[in-house]
């Protein structure tokens, strides 16, 4: 027996197994969420963080779309279903500031050299 939930994720309302984690009910909406550290096979981490998503009416702060469960998610003030927002200016903000701290602990010059490559595309 599947727990169905609805839930808007970018204006588009689904409705999905409530097992499901945010970053899968994406997918089944046909948008991509970028990651580095989820993989469906693998146990989840949720360490790179850049998986980030807004839960509206949720908590102030982005969550981690690969580690929450659309069942964890809860109805808006007059029981309508959940919504999230993953490209949202806070959820940009949150995602670049993930980026950017991946970046200065791993920069991209040394990557670069060892392939000979002139510059970074992402720079």
């Amino acid at each position: 027996m599947s727990d169905l939930r609805k839930v808007i994720i970018d204006e588009t309302e689904l409705e999905v197994d409530g097992s499901m984690t945010l970053i899968q009910a994406c997918e089944e909406a046909g948008i991509e969420i970028p990651r580095f550290c989820y993989h469906e096979r693998l146990s989840i981490a949720g360490n790179c963080r850049m998986c980030l998503v807004e839960i509206v009416g949720g908590p102030p702060k982005p969550a981690a779309s690969c580690a929450m469960q659309v069942r964890d998610l809860r109805p808006g003030p007059e029981g309508q279903p959940p919504v999230v927002k993953t490209s949202s200016p806070m959820v940009k903000k949150a995602r670049e500031g993930v980026m950017e701290f991946l970046l200065i602990n791993h920069p991209l010059d040394g990557i670069n050299e060892e392939w000979i490559s002139d510059k970074s595309r992402f720079v």
